[in-house]
């Protein structure tokens, strides 16, 4: 009965949390601007690892300059660890850009929509990631592609790796790991997802600590695509060793 009461509790003040960072965010950058807007959610980022329980321990150090940032997505969780010290946006599914309080909270962090599966959008995207590192902003990405649902680490798409190298972006590698296995998550986005998604949340959230370590890298600009994706492989295999399930991916010598 505890548990439940916890989940429900937290349930509820997050979705009272999300509505007013949602609103709070894009009136703060109308009326102050885009930084104004990003110290918002960064506090709010914080307020929500709080109501949730989360428990973050952060291995390196957030990065001080603008950064192409590459991060395992093994959970929806992760888009709360956006709170480097910096403005930074994320590259989220267009799937989530009419919805009420995702959909608002980014676009008042103007963030990068993509339409998934698509080659032509890809092209744009990665074109407009190098222009906004280049105006002084972060950028996270997730190089797989998608959720795992656990911590094992899928091929990476090489995109943003090449338009790193030929624009001399510097890339700092996130690896997130948390200490239950039933934190990550996966669904395809398609028929069922909201009710799959709330039951994953009831869950998760009957726990009292939500315990997730953060390792970052230092920032790297690369000269070889083959092996910056080597190196992506190999610092998530190394923090994520005790969690993998598989091999992680190689690329062939």
């Amino acid at each position: 009965m505890l548990l439940h009461l916890r989940a429900f509790v937290r349930i509820c003040l997050f979705t009272l949390l999300m509505t007013a960072i949602s609103m709070a965010v894009p009136i703060a950058r109308v009326l102050f601007g885009g930084q104004a807007a990003f110290s918002v959610h960064r506090k709010g980022m914080f307020l929500i690892h709080r109501v949730l329980g989360i428990q973050l321990t952060i291995i390196g150090e957030l990065p001080k300059d603008p950064a192409l940032i590459m991060c395992n997505h093994p959970s929806y969780y992760d888009i709360f660890f956006n709170i480097g010290h910096r403005p930074a946006v994320m590259i989220v599914a267009d799937q989530f850009k009419n919805w009420p309080l995702i959909g608002w909270l980014g676009r008042g962090l103007n963030t990068i929509w993509v339409r998934r599966h698509s080659p032509e959008a890809g092209k744009l995207i990665r074109k407009e990631i190098v222009h906004r590192i280049r105006k002084g902003l972060s950028i996270f990405v997730c190089p797989e592609g998608r959720t795992s649902g656990t911590h094992d680490i899928h091929p990476v798409k090489p995109g943003m790796f090449v338009e790193a190298m030929r624009n001399k972006v510097p890339i700092v590698f996130y690896s997130i790991r948390y200490h239950s296995a039933e934190i990550p998550y996966f669904h395809d986005l398609k028929a069922g997802f909201l009710p799959h998604l709330f039951r994953h949340l009831w869950n998760a959230l009957q726990h009292p600590v939500i315990a997730v370590d953060l390792r970052i890298s230092p920032p790297r600009i690369i000269e070889d695509v083959d092996k910056g994706m080597q190196d992506f492989y190999r610092f998530n295999r190394w923090h994520l060793r005790a969690r993998l399930t598989g091999p992680v991916p190689m690329i062939p010598s």
